[in-house]
């Protein structure tokens, strides 16, 4: 070999970051590079000539007067041990030997990298995740202990509430309850949204999917959301279509959290207006079944820029949501958790000053082949009743209406209703008004605007309204229903 050309090669070895060590079949060293003798603290002339042995201890072995790896590492490509240096200690490498015959002479060649740097960042990095878990340990227990010291006094200061309300007949100190009632409900929802991001966060939290009546469900939302946004004096609209099955396997306590969670901010950020909710079938493969949901409001509604903080943890679009509206901003996080875990999507789309439109698909599994025209008659009312697109649709559902309506039940609200707001309980009247919304929500659009407003006259505490309104949905009830005698 010319000498530039040798000259070159061993500037390349000795420039190396890796330790590469040349030995004979007998193990003697012949050559080692700079970089081995700069992390051993030899020098080349107490190397060469020594047993490569020396260097890395229980790895090699002499066969009949030829260096072999030891049973250990014969089958492996790379292995794993120490580098000795001088003083006798060591420090952790990876190496690799390889050998190949020229001229009749064969060449063994151990290049070694050093591993400390890797070594300690692995324990670092198991340190730190031991360190991390029992921070978290910490944090949940903590979290669990003042969510638990949180629901002591809300649940008395909701317990006493809801007593003197009972008690009391003045309609400004009902009101004042009704305040101190809603108050706790939104403490009650910002410990549980702490709850449920705490165990997002800890991987804790698991769906639990059983079987449930998916109309069954949308008339529990229904009733639910009718509340919440009658308070307000909104309008709640509800579609489902009618293709949707209805016996359905899910987490039904999840799904009712995504919804309320959606449907509650939709109302918080509406003054005026309406908030409603769309049901539709996506896809149906197998058993499996993709819904798409849709809730919309005519509230304070976004802008394009907004839309990457909502579903942030701690975030909302800014500062003076926070302190006009509230919350803390746990809620569409905790949504988006929970859809994903339901093998869905989630988006926002609105427009500043003209409202907001929420959507995502969740996937349930359909619990058996069913007939719509099978299922229990109550249901069909209630399907029906959500989706009067057709006169003849609303003819065949106000038959159902007079087959199926109790006329004692309606006399006794009617009559409850009429006692309450003479002694000026507005409370009471109110809640009567929303059991006979509920009983007539099968009716025609017609008896279902007038129940509408003699439910808010009777918010609004203005008798007369509330008297006349009353009359005129019984005189209305009267009209579709034949033979009806209230």
């Amino acid at each position: 070999m010319p000498k530039s050309r040798e000259e070159f090669f061993y500037f390349v070895l000795n420039n190396s970051q890796e330790c590469i060590v040349k030995y004979d079949s007998h193990g003697c060293i012949n050559y080692c590079n700079d970089r081995l003798l700069e992390l051993t603290g030899y020098s080349a002339g107490e190397l060469i000539g020594t047993y490569v042995g020396e260097l890395f201890l229980n790895v090699f072995v002499n066969i009949k007067d030829h260096i072999e790896l030891t049973e250990e590492y014969k089958d492996k490509e790379v292995i794993e041990t120490a580098l000795y240096r001088k003083n006798k200690t060591c420090f952790p490498v990876e190496i690799k030997v390889v050998s190949k015959t020229f001229d009749g002479v064969e060449v063994i060649i151990c290049t070694a990298v050093d591993m400390t740097r890797y070594k300690e960042s692995i324990q670092r990095v198991e340190e730190t995740t031991i360190q991390m878990q029992e921070s978290m340990k910490a944090r949940d227990a903590f979290v669990a202990n003042v969510t638990h010291e949180l629901r002591t006094p809300v649940n008395g200061i909701k317990g006493h509430a809801e007593i003197l309300m009972e008690q009391e007949q003045d309609f400004q100190k009902i009101n004042y309850m009704k305040m101190i009632l809603d108050c706790c409900a939104t403490m009650e929802g910002i410990i549980n949204n702490i709850l449920d991001f705490s165990k997002l966060e800890a991987g804790k939290f698991q769906l639990d999917e059983k079987p449930f009546s998916f109309y069954e469900f949308m008339a529990k939302i229904e009733k639910m959301f009718n509340m919440l946004t009658m308070r307000k004096g909104l309008r709640f609209t509800l579609n489902v279509a009618q293709e949707i099955p209805d016996k359905v396997i899910g987490d039904e306590l999840r799904l009712t959290q995504i919804l309320n969670n959606l449907v509650s901010n939709a109302v918080k950020f509406t003054e005026q207006g309406y908030v409603g909710i769309e049901v539709s079938l996506n896809t149906r493969i197998n058993d499996e079944i993709e819904l798409f949901f849709l809730v919309v409001d005519t509230g304070i509604g976004l802008s394009p820029e907004d839309k990457d903080k909502l579903f942030k943890s701690f975030s909302q679009v800014d500062a003076s949501i926070t302190r006009k509206f509230g919350g803390t901003g746990l809620g569409l996080s905790i949504t988006k958790e929970l859809v994903t875990m339901m093998h869905g999507k989630v988006w926002a789309e609105g427009e500043k000053g003209k409202g907001s439109t929420f959507s995502f698909t969740v996937r349930l599994r359909q619990e058996q082949a069913q007939d719509t025209a099978e299922q229990e008659p109550s249901i069909r009312k209630w399907k029906y009743s959500h989706n009067l697109n057709t006169i003849a649709g609303e003819q065949d559902l106000m038959y159902e209406l007079g087959s199926e309506i109790n006329a004692r039940e309606l006399r006794k609200y009617f009559e409850k209703l009429n006692i309450s707001m003479d002694m000026e309980n507005w409370q009471k009247a109110e809640s009567f008004a929303t059991m006979l919304k509920q009983l007539l929500s099968g009716g025609s659009k017609d008896l279902q605007r007038l129940t509408f407003r003699m439910e808010m006259s009777i918010r609004k505490a203005d008798c007369d309204k509330a008297r006349d309104y009353a009359q005129k949905v019984k005189e209305q009830l009267l009209l579709e229903v034949e033979g009806l005698e209230i």
